[in-house]
C-alpha cells in the first residue's frame, strides 16, 4: 500500500468505499422486494416468512467458516470471488420462474453476506490510520447510509418501469434483478484496482487453528452489545408499518426516509467525535438518546411523533453503533481484525433474528405496538449497562492494541 500516513481518502480506502456503496445499492434494491416477490412466485404465507429469514439465517450459520477464512487467506480473492457471487446471486433472482430457484439464490445470497459485510469492515479499517479510525469508518458507514435511503426508492421505480415497459410483473422484478446484477459488475472494478498486501506466513502462523478464529474473545463484548442494539433497531424495521396501519397513520415511509438522511449526517460526525472524545464520550450520550426514541414512537401515536422517533433514533444509533464497532476492532491485533469484525457481524446477526421473535412476543401479550415500543427501551438500556460495566477492561485491552496498530501502520505507509 502507498498511503499518507495521515490520509483516510487514499487509494485503498476509496476502492474499498465504492465497492461497499455499490453492494448496498444492489442489496438495498432488492431486499425490500423479496416478500412480494416469493408471493407473486406463489410461496405460501409461511415460506414468505423463511424466504425472507433465510438470508440471515445463512450468514449467522456461515460465520464459523467465514471468520477464519478472511483473517488467513487472501482477503483481496475472497473479496473478488464474493461479489462476483454477487453477480451470479441476482442473476438467479431474475431467472427463477419458481421458487426451487428463488430458494438456492436466496441461500447464496446468505452466504455471500456472510463473507462481505466484515470483509469490507475489515479491509476499511485495514486501510485507515489509527489515530483516524473511527472517523474513516464513519464515513464508510455513511455510503451504506447514502444506500439505504436511495436505493429501496430506486428498486421500486425500476419494477414500475419494466412493468409498463415490457406489459408484465414479472418483467418488472426481472428489470430490478439484473440492475442488481449490473451494480455487482461494476463493483468488480474498484476490487480489483485495491492495493492489497496479504500477511506473511510468520503473521499468519501465530493465529493458530482456524477453530481460533471464528471468534475473538477480546472482541465479545462490544459484540453483545452490539446484540442488543440491533434487537432494538430491527423492531422499527419489523413493525413500523403495522404500527402505522394500526393506529391510522399515513405516509409511514417518511419513518425510513428521515432516519436514512439522519443517520448519513450522523455517521460521519460521530467517527470524528470519537476519534476526538473517546468511545464513552459518544456511546452514552447516543444510547440515552436511542432509547429515547422508543420513548417518543411508544407514546406518541402520530406522524409528526413518529419522524420525530426517526430523528432520535438515527441519531442515538447512527452515534452508539459506530462506537461500539469500532471498540471491537480496537480490541485485536491488526492482524486479528477479520476475526474482531466477524464477531460483531454475530451479535448483529443474532440481534436481528431475537429482535422480532422477541417484539412479536411482547405484542402477543400486551395486543399495542405502542406498548411493544415502549419495551424496546429494555435491551436498549442492557446494552448501556453491559458496556459500562465491561468497559474499564475493554480500554486496558484497547490501550495494550493501540501501539500496536500504530507500529504496523508505520510500516505499512513507509511501502512503496
Amino acid at each position: 500500500m502507498n498511503q499518507n500516513n495521515h490520509k483516510i481518502w487514499n487509494r485503498a480506502f476509496t476502492c474499498a468505499f465504492i465497492a461497499n456503496f455499490l453492494l448496498c445499492i444492489s442489496q438495498f434494491i432488492v431486499n425490500p422486494l423479496i416478500a412480494t416477490y416469493a408471493d407473486y412466485l406463489g410461496a405460501s404465507e409461511v415460506m414468505i416468512g423463511i424466504i425472507s429469514g433465510l438470508y440471515f439465517g445463512v450468514s449467522f450459520a456461515a460465520r464459523p467458516i467465514s471468520g477464519p477464512t478472511i483473517t488467513m487467506f487472501h482477503k483481496k480473492k475472497i473479496m473478488i470471488f464474493a461479489y462476483a457471487l454477487g453477480v451470479i446471486v441476482n442473476v438467479g433472482y431474475a431467472l427463477a420462474g419458481g421458487i426451487p430457484l428463488f430458494i438456492v439464490s436466496r441461500f447464496l445470497h446468505g452466504l455471500q453476506f456472510a463473507f462481505i459485510g466484515s470483509l469490507n469492515y475489515t479491509l476499511a479499517s485495514d486501510s485507515l490510520p489509527p489515530q483516524k479510525l473511527a472517523s474513516g469508518l464513519g464515513l464508510f458507514g455513511a455510503g451504506g447510509a447514502i444506500a439505504t435511503a436511495i436505493a429501496p426508492s430506486i428498486g421500486l421505480a425500476l419494477r414500475s418501469w419494466g412493468e409498463v415497459t415490457f406489459g408484465s410483473m414479472g418483467a418488472g422484478y426481472t428489470v430490478v434483478f439484473l440492475v442488481a446484477a449490473a451494480s455487482m459488475a461494476i463493483s468488480l472494478i474498484p476490487c480489483a484496482l485495491m492495493p492489497y498486501q496479504h500477511r506473511s506466513k510468520e503473521e499468519l502462523a501465530k493465529l493458530g487453528a482456524w477453530y481460533k478464529n471464528i471468534v475473538a474473545p477480546e472482541a465479545l463484548l462490544p459484540a453483545v452489545v452490539l446484540t442488543f442494539f440491533s434487537m432494538a433497531q430491527i423492531l422499527y424495521t419489523i413493525y413500523m408499518e403495522p404500527y402505522a396501519l394500526a393506529y391510522g397513520i399515513k405516509n409511514i415511509g417518511l419513518f425510513f426516509t428521515v432516519y436514512a438522511f439522519v443517520l448519513l449526517a450522523t455517521r460521519p460526525l460521530s467517527g470524528r467525535l470519537i476519534d476526538r472524545y473517546g468511545i464513552a464520550k459518544v456511546l452514552i450520550p447516543g444510547t440515552l438518546i436511542f432509547a429515547l426514541s422508543y420513548v417518543v414512537v411508544g407514546l406518541g401515536n402520530s406522524l409528526t411523533t413518529v419522524l420525530l422517533g426517526a430523528v432520535l433514533a438515527a441519531l442515538g444509533f447512527g452515534s452508539a453503533q459506530p462506537a461500539i464497532q469500532v471498540m471491537g476492532i480496537q480490541s485485536v491485533s491488526p492482524v486479528r481484525r477479520g476475526v474482531a469484525s466477524n464477531t460483531n457481524y454475530f451479535g448483529i446477526d443474532l440481534g436481528f433474528f431475537l429482535g422480532p421473535t422477541v417484539g412479536a412476543i411482547a405484542y402477543t401479550y400486551t395486543k399495542s405496538y405502542s406498548t411493544m415500543f415502549l419495551l424496546g427501551i429494555i435491551p436498549v438500556f442492557l446494552a448501556l449497562f453491559i458496556f459500562i460495566a465491561g468497559y474499564r477492561y475493554q480500554s486496558k485491552i484497547i490501550a495494550n492494541r493501540a501501539l500496536e496498530a500504530e507500529r504496523e501502520w508505520t510500516k505499512i505507509s513507509e511501502v512503496k
